[in-house]
């Protein structure tokens, strides 16, 4: 009997194993069937349409990537890459980019990873231009994006200025070059004091939440890149958020939708939150009001709790007093605990994550420890249930 079920399986169609049963598994796994034949290695590493068929049978792919606190270190060989302060860019299909700064704040050196299949590319050109024109009152983000349509992965340079258009740069990962983006249509006006982490949505384009002040409160404005036409586009106000009495906001992805958060991080689980979605047909916000998450006081300290990012499964990381570190279920309510791991509390920022076989020409093999780097990836089923 088990041989004639052996006999059964080695004849089955190799485009049955190639197509339905190999793009299935999880990375680490087909990663180990590159040795099995010269043209299984070159499916698996160059074939284009395999790779993307893997990332679209991988829905349920649910992680974050994690960005501890700054530190000065080096991860690369030649010095080339990450050779003092890192702050991750974006994460899209599987590819993390991320960019260094110096003490010196000469320029900006800029990766894009592939953290599954330990591939960089990092013979991305510096950007030179950090604080030039220094007398302007200016700031600096950046955005990584995909332009599904030209297969592109682009990286964005934007320079905000008071009362002046957005301009900035863009780097084309199938051109290899940076080139001038064409200034907004609108001027930038406010005061942002607060540097957000740029969110990049499911079809590719990034987006920023800034702050601006207006009185006594401040105004939550999203910015977004279309990766495609190559523009910016101011989108319609969230609302606003008054930091003394202890509000605070965060832009996050939410069901593969963008979405802010308004929530008082003094007393987050005992008060609803505000949340806003965006319809990125027509740029406009959808708002939902959720919670209390419980109606008496907690067993985790009830003040000074940060929200970071969602999962795919509605739960939301945050951090509370004490540094510990919890998810809660916006449809549940339900809180887990994931304990008080010392690298984990340091967190500033992080983004979805999913892991592909994704790669750009010129990515190069890059073996270092993401703990070491300040770098921590969390599944959204490592939470344990309290």
């Amino acid at each position: 009997m088990g041989v004639k079920r052996y006999s059964n399986l080695s004849l089955l169609p190799s485009e049955i194993i190639e197509w339905e049963i190999l793009p299935r598994l999880p990375v680490k796994s087909v990663l180990k069937f590159k040795s099995v034949c010269k043209s299984w290695n070159l499916l698996i590493s160059n074939n284009p349409d395999f790779i993307k068929s893997h990332l679209d049978l991988n829905p349920n792919n649910d992680s974050l990537i994690l960005m501890g606190g700054q530190k000065k270190r080096r991860v690369h060989d030649n010095d080339s890459l990450l050779q003092c302060y890192t702050e991750i860019i974006g994460s899209i299909n599987g590819l993390v980019c991320f960019y260094n700064w110096h003490d010196d704040y000469e320029g900006y050196e800029i990766a894009i990873w592939n953290p599954a299949t330990k591939q960089c590319l990092t013979d991305i050109p510096n950007l030179p231009t950090r604080h030039q024109n220094r007398e302007l009152e200016r700031d600096d983000y950046f955005g990584f994006g995909f332009d599904s349509v030209a297969n592109d992965f682009k990286v964005i340079y934007a320079i905000f200025i008071e009362e002046q258009p957005l301009v900035g740069e863009i780097y084309s990962c199938n051109h290899r070059c940076w080139r001038k983006i064409t200034p907004s249509n609108f001027l930038f006006r406010g005061c942002v004091y607060m540097r957000p982490m740029p969110v990049t949505s499911s079809t590719g384009s990034p987006y920023w939440l800034i702050m601006q002040s207006n009185g006594k409160n401040s105004r939550l404005t999203v910015i977004s890149f279309d990766v495609q036409n190559e523009n910016f586009i101011m989108l319609p106000e969230v609302g606003s958020i008054d930091r003394k009495q202890g509000q605070a906001s965060v832009l996050m992805t939410f069901r593969d939708s963008i979405a802010v958060i308004i929530y008082d991080w003094t007393m987050f689980l005992t008060k609803s939150v505000d949340l806003y979605v965006l319809n990125e047909r027509c740029s406009g916000w959808s708002k939902t009001s959720i919670g209390p998450v419980i109606g008496k006081e907690p067993t985790l300290p009830s003040w000074g709790q940060h929200l970071f990012q969602c999962f795919k499964n509605d739960d939301i990381l945050f951090v509370s007093s004490g540094h510990q570190l919890n998810c809660v279920n916006l449809k549940t309510h339900a809180i887990k605990s994931l304990g008080k791991d010392r690298k984990l509390c340091r967190i500033v920022h992080g983004c979805a994550y999913s892991e592909s076989l994704v790669f750009i020409k010129g990515m190069e093999h890059f073996n270092e420890k993401e703990d070491e780097v300040g770098i921590f990836f969390l599944r959204s089923l490592e939470a344990p249930a309290n």
